[in-house]
């Protein structure tokens, strides 16, 4: 099976078919009862984009994390200053 693969050569040694197989109940929990913590999956795709998408665009793509880290840190104290500087 797919799952054997994965462990055996090590790439998920913590693959777990009852996740796999919850994500099958998904739709029809979702059309019966709502998204989950009422939040759309929108949200944090628009999240994702501005906080991931848009710095590692930005970034040289060498050893990308920690640039898009300091890119988001700067970015954040920038709206910080705006709103310091609105009032």
């Amino acid at each position: 099976t797919y799952c054997e693969v994965f462990r055996a050569t090590d790439i998920v040694p913590t693959f777990s078919l009852p996740h796999q197989h919850s994500m099958k109940h998904y739709p029809s929990l979702i059309c019966q009862f709502g998204t989950p913590n009422g939040l759309c999956s929108s949200i944090t795709e628009l999240k994702h984009i501005k906080a991931v998408k848009e710095p590692y665009c930005c970034s040289n793509h060498h050893n990308a994390l920690g640039q898009m880290l300091l890119c988001n840190q700067c970015l954040d104290k920038l709206a910080v200053c705006h709103i310091n500087f609105c009032k």
